[in-house]
């Protein structure tokens, strides 16, 4: 089973990254302390916090993020968690699991160079967003393959 985490508004970011390296996480911008809790608890999720009180009031379910860059959090998570950056990713916005669409369907919602450039593409059930391996994507599977195996 995979952990399911919950950012708290400070780590917007982190949220992002690890949806995108197929982990699921919730994310609220301006929820109460007590509301994020209560939300990881009812939905068996980590919180993710860089507040200490918040993590220390929430024991179990809270998770103090101590590293202050992008790489060092996904190094410090990958490490306590041990995490796998090698998932399918998921939407960056909304957290869905994203679909494989054929060129044919992407080709009338992406610009006609991606289109001509591109054989795989992905799409965002929820948000309709689409999605394909370009030099984006690259420099996140560059950047994954810096982290080591534990």
């Amino acid at each position: 089973m995979t952990t399911r985490f919950l950012a708290d508004s400070m780590l917007g970011k982190l949220a992002r990254w690890l949806r995108i390296l197929g982990h699921d996480v919730a994310y609220f911008r301006d929820l109460e302390d007590k509301k994020l809790l209560a939300i990881a608890r009812l939905e068996k999720r980590i919180l993710l916090t860089k507040d200490r009180a918040l993590a220390a009031f929430g024991r179990e379910s809270a998770y103090l993020v101590r590293a202050e860059t992008i790489p060092e959090q996904l190094l410090e998570l990958k490490r306590a968690f041990r995490l796998s950056f090698s998932l399918p990713p998921r939407c960056p916005y909304c957290n869905e699991p994203l679909n494989d669409i054929s060129l044919e369907e992407a080709r009338k919602d992406v610009p006609l160079f991606v289109a001509l450039s591109f054989s795989a593409f992905k799409r965002c059930p929820s948000c309709r967003r689409i999605f394909w391996p370009g030099t984006h994507w690259q420099r996140i599977q560059q950047f994954c393959q810096g982290f080591p195996d534990e």
